[in-house]
């Protein structure tokens, strides 16, 4: 029996009976569901359809609810419009859609911004592909930031932002991700993922929320910011589980410093005994191509043999072309590593990290 989880994020892709169905058989475990997008009550209808499969099919089914969390974001905008380099382009703070947005001005929804970011500046745009940098800002909310494109490519509506080096004054759990945390309780989530966490009290919302209800739903500490790392110990002991989430900790840190993030992190929860997930980017050449590179493949297993007991798939399974087949993938690509790790001869600590929560985690999955 394959030990490691695998977590599938559903979107598009995947929302029918007939896929949700095939994914389960594939081998996935935990549903993930992300309240980044759309409305808490579209999810609704999910919720039940998947548990109405779970009991179909026999197979204990974990639904994981990922909040919003301080994520900065572009509005909405209509198209996609490409960022040329070395040109301008204007970012307008607390909008939430542009009709007339273009490759020379942005929608962004936090007002804050115009007021946090100052001259030299780097903005970062969709996980890092476009990158900009400050030429000017009025230093007030609801104000338009002035950008140079260092790096250029397409953008569309709601893409990501990261403004490394800035502090943004956004709580962890706010208005949205409070309806979102409260839908995803009344609907069974088995498991919370608190996003941007920074601090153990970034977690104490939900914490709080699960424990008026009387419930016994996971929470996940997602550590995908700088001050996460600084305070690892903290929240790992204020959390059930977490994540390594590399896309937005990719971008927040230099890249060739998330391998040694990831193998802090493991090794922190493992000490613990507690569950770890890594995510972002695991099989993404699956999102167009029906197979991974080579380079894929060695990150999955070396993930579980760095002690990962979950391994997370996001727009391989919410918006691509091969969602079942990425499941399949991975489980196949877990399943040959456990078989490597079982067979050979282990030092003690490789083998005390495999043993961790070998029998998969008590929320059922």
């Amino acid at each position: 029996m394959r030990r490691t989880r695998i977590v599938a994020t559903i979107g598009p892709s995947s929302d029918d009976d007939k896929t949700l169905l095939s994914l389960l058989r594939a081998g996935v475990n935990v549903c993930r569901l992300n309240y980044s997008h759309g409305e808490p009550e579209q999810k609704t209808e999910l919720y039940q359809r998947i548990r109405q499969l779970e009991t179909e099919i026999g197979q204990p089914t974990c639904i994981l609810a990922d909040l919003p969390g301080p994520k900065l974001r572009l509005g909405e905008f209509d198209g996609i419009h490409v960022l040329t380099m070395k040109k301008k382009v204007e970012l307008h703070c607390g909008v939430e859609y542009m009709e007339n947005a273009s490759n020379k001005q942005l929608p962004v929804q936090y007002a804050g911004l115009s007021a946090e970011l100052k001259k030299g500046d780097p903005v970062l745009l969709s996980d890092g592909l476009i990158r900009l940098k400050v030429l000017s800002s009025p230093g007030e909310p609801g104000g338009i930031v002035t950008c140079r494109i260092q790096d250029g490519g397409p953008i569309s509506s709601r893409k990501g932002i990261n403004v490394p080096g800035t502090m943004v004054d956004l709580p962890a759990i706010g208005p949205k991700d409070e309806l979102a945390l409260e839908h995803a309780l009344d609907s069974g989530a088995d498991l919370i993922a608190v996003s941007y966490v920074r601090s153990a009290e970034d977690l104490q919302p939900a914490i709080d929320a699960i424990g008026q209800r009387k419930l016994s739903t996971w929470v996940i500490a997602k550590i995908e910011h700088p001050m996460a790392l600084d305070h690892l110990d903290e929240i790992l002991a204020n959390c059930d589980a977490v994540m390594v989430a590399r896309g937005d900790l990719g971008v927040e840190i230099p890249l060739e410093e998330v391998p040694i993030a990831q193998q802090k992190i493991i090794d922190s929860a493992l000490e613990l005994g507690m569950p770890v997930i890594v995510a972002t980017q695991m099989l993404e050449t699956m999102t167009v191509n029906p197979r991974p590179t080579r380079a894929e493949v060695s990150d999955i297993s070396t993930a579980i043999r760095q002690g990962a007991t979950g391994v997370m798939l996001s727009g391989e399974t919410a918006s691509g072309k091969y969602p079942v087949e990425s499941v399949q993938t991975m489980a196949r690509i877990a399943q040959s590593t456990e078989q490597g790790l079982e067979s050979s001869n282990l030092k003690p600590e490789s083998a005390t990290k495999y043993q961790v929560h070998s029998g998969g985690c008590s929320c059922r999955c």
